[in-house]
């Protein structure tokens, strides 16, 4: 879950908005999402970096010694610093590679939300697995052409099991420069 959760935070900066606020009425459907994505310009090429920060975490019920085990363990994955080079090509995917990584988990996650507002994103999904883990995830964040500052909230629980978890995880992308050749 944190991978993919980590790699749609990540994948998001290559969204820039365009124009006004821009919604999709029936978020839950992919094309009216792709259409509200269509909107948005591309980021551009060049080499950027990828930080992250753990800004909260808490497991409700859990043993404390569990909570600070696994809180060292995210912070740890979070703080980890990563340099990237988007080619011409993958910039002009855009915000394609978000909605295909959103789509590989429909049968798990669902948009509720998703509206641009210039450089702002809002965006809200529902997730169940059908196990008995279920809670949101949401994106809240400016985004440009060359640089992100994103916050990442997941809510989950397993009913099954009785335990929650809460993370929210701030990323922050800037664009370095050109890709070294």
């Amino acid at each position: 879950m944190r991978f993919a959760i980590m790699g749609i935070a990540a994948s998001a900066f290559a969204l820039t908005a365009c124009g006004g606020p821009q919604s999709a009425e029936d978020p839950s459907d992919p094309e009216q999402v792709a259409e509200v994505a269509a909107g948005l310009a591309t980021p551009q090429p060049g080499q950027y970096r990828t930080t992250g920060e753990l800004v909260e975490f808490d497991m409700p019920g859990a043993p404390e010694e569990q909570v600070q085990m696994m809180r060292g363990m995210m912070e740890m994955n979070t703080g980890q610093e990563e340099v990237i080079c988007i080619t011409e090509e993958q910039a002009d995917e855009g915000f394609q590679e978000f909605l295909v990584a959103m789509n590989d988990n429909a049968d798990t996650c669902t948009f509720s939300e998703f509206t641009v507002d210039g450089d702002q994103l809002n965006a809200a999904m529902q997730c169940d697995d059908g196990r008995g883990s279920m809670g949101s995830v949401s994106f809240d964040g400016i985004i440009t052409e060359t640089s992100q500052d994103m916050t990442v909230t997941m809510d989950m629980e397993n009913a099954a099991e009785g335990q929650g978890i809460r993370m929210v995880v701030r990323n922050q992308t800037e664009r370095l420069g050109d890709c070294p050749a």
